[in-house]
């Protein structure tokens, strides 16, 4: 029942009060898991508890912290459905057989993997992420699902070569490389990614702006991959239009692209496959 009322049109439109807001949103997306009374519960006292939850939509469980932004990235996973396979995109990746091998760029908390994971359980996913807090929680959807022998994350940075770069962290999902002279960051390492973009059949990148360098790199072009899901934003990009800049790397490099979400300024979700 809880998982059907979530659903239910003019919920959000009931929360004209905070209170009534925070509500609303706790009960929508604990639709998401099986432990909906627990979510709510910790979600209407404020908790910041690291909880972990098993999925309505499939065995896999994750790791959330409660009453931070991780709540916006289950909802978007796993209620709004943003990472959900189009119908082309599960047809190239089916045909790579069930061992399919994912690489996560941006990783955060283990939501994608999570995901893919409900598709493809045999699925070896590689995942970066440079945000040690994120990491944190990461590492425990990971031993959560035990699958520490197929599931590797690495606390760096994605780029183009490897070295070490200014990060700025604790922003949850937005977490960055730094830019100059913003303030409150750290030295993280970075590692050059190609030669594991270069096995990977199912590619995810989503690291707040730092994809341009990749996009623009020569060996883009002559990737292998499957299917890419790509999050492009304003930060970093050089031309006036990022959808058009990122469409036009996607097309150079041979792939066919789908848009899922264009914030209109300038920040976007795009899958892309090889017929």
């Amino acid at each position: 029942m809880i998982r059907r009322l979530a659903r239910a049109p003019g919920l959000r439109r009931l929360a004209t009060l905070p209170t009534a807001h925070r509500a609303a949103a706790a009960w929508s997306r604990s639709s998401a898991v099986r432990e909906s009374a627990r979510f709510i519960l910790r979600e209407l006292g404020g908790s910041k508890e690291l909880a972990t939850y098993r999925l309505r939509s499939s065995p896999v469980r994750v790791c959330i912290r409660h009453s931070t932004p991780d709540l916006y990235t289950l909802d978007q996973v796993f209620v709004q459905r943003l990472f959900e396979l189009p119908e082309v995109v599960a047809k190239a990746l089916e045909s790579q057989g069930d061992d399919l091998r994912v690489l996560d760029l941006g990783a955060n908390i283990g939501l994608f993997g999570a995901c893919i994971l409900g598709r493809f359980p045999e699925a070896r996913i590689v995942a970066l992420e440079p945000d040690p807090s994120n990491a944190r929680v990461h590492s425990c959807t990971v031993a959560a699902n035990r699958r520490a022998d197929s599931w590797r994350l690495g606390e760096a940075c994605a780029a183009t070569k490897s070295g070490r770069v200014a990060f700025l962290p604790g922003e949850f999902g937005t977490s960055h490389v730094a830019a100059p002279n913003e303030r409150g960051t750290i030295e993280v390492e970075a590692v050059d990614v190609f030669p594991w973009l270069a096995e990977a059949q199912l590619i995810k990148i989503d690291i707040e702006g730092a994809e341009w360098a990749i996009l623009a790199d020569p060996r883009f072009g002559r990737l292998e991959a499957a299917a890419i899901h790509l999050e492009y934003h304003r930060r970093g990009c050089s031309g006036p239009d990022p959808w058009a800049s990122a469409t036009q790397a996607l097309e150079e490099a041979g792939f066919h692209w789908l848009s899922v979400t264009d914030s209109g300024e300038g920040d976007g979700i795009l899958w892309a496959w090889r017929s």
